[in-house]
């Protein structure tokens, strides 16, 4: 492999490196190839099947037994998909809070910790989620829904769901 700065062949080597790209200040990668310049001094790190990892350090953060800190609450927003608006829609906030919330500013509720959990565990991005919708719930009504779901070729399918 060449140098993209001054065109030297790069020496290739197994390192382990902090990850700068997450966002994430405590993310060490391990084994990764690191390619270097010896003429002029440029870097690379090659950081294979990106989106497994991203996938990965979701689920680690999932996991975490504490709260979840603001650089922690933006990587899992971004991991799914959502604008700080979407966001701040789907959790019934500002988009101010969200600020708050990834600069560490203010904690974010548990119930929106949970929900932003559930979120990252159901892997629902935003075209699925359809933010629209869950701000369009009308929350002084409270009648029960009326579902009709219809069994075809032994599998229920929803025909209608209207409240």
């Amino acid at each position: 492999m060449k140098c993209f700065e001054c065109g030297t062949e790069m020496k290739v080597s197994r390192e382990t490196r902090r990850d700068k790209e997450s966002g994430l200040p405590n993310v060490t990668l391990k084994n990764v190839e690191v390619r270097r310049c010896l003429a002029c001094g440029a870097e690379d790190v090659v950081i294979p099947r990106i989106e497994e990892l991203h996938r990965l350090l979701a689920k680690a953060l999932l996991h975490k037994p504490g709260r979840l800190t603001g650089p922690e609450v933006r990587y899992l927003r971004k991991y799914l998909g959502w604008s700080s608006e979407d966001f701040a829609a789907c959790m019934g906030v500002v988009r101010e809070t969200i600020s708050r919330w990834e600069n560490g500013h203010e904690p974010m509720s548990p119930q929106a910790e949970r929900l932003l959990r559930l979120a990252v565990a159901h892997e629902q991005p935003i075209e699925d989620y359809r933010v629209r919708d869950l701000c369009a719930v009308d929350q002084g009504q409270d009648e029960p829904a009326w579902v009709t779901a219809s069994l075809v070729e032994r599998k229920w399918e929803l025909a209608t769901a209207v409240a």
